[in-house]
């Protein structure tokens, strides 16, 4: 799957006004993103796109269990003999 802001899958956005759309290129040419830009003055912005470039989310590790250590699922056995078991 391609990165969002890529040649394959830039970002798509909606503004209202010529301004606005301008500002949007200026912030994805500065990074280097590619961008779709739409001016629609009838209908509401639409900038998830950038928003979401601009603050990527976070992904939680799991926290690692040893195969001696109580399995996580709550079962009271070792994780070896419970959900590791595989």
């Amino acid at each position: 799957m391609a990165t969002l802001g890529s040649e394959k899958r830039p970002a798509v956005v909606r503004v209202t006004s010529m301004g606005k759309a301008e500002e949007i290129l200026a912030l994805c040419g500065e990074h280097g993103w590619k961008v779709i830009v739409g001016i629609e003055p009838g209908k509401p912005e639409d900038t998830s796109d950038v928003e979401r470039l601009l603050n990527p989310p976070v992904a939680l590790a799991a926290p690692k269990v040893g195969r001696n250590d109580p399995c996580p699922c709550g079962s009271g056995k070792k994780y070896r003999r419970c959900c590791g078991n595989g």
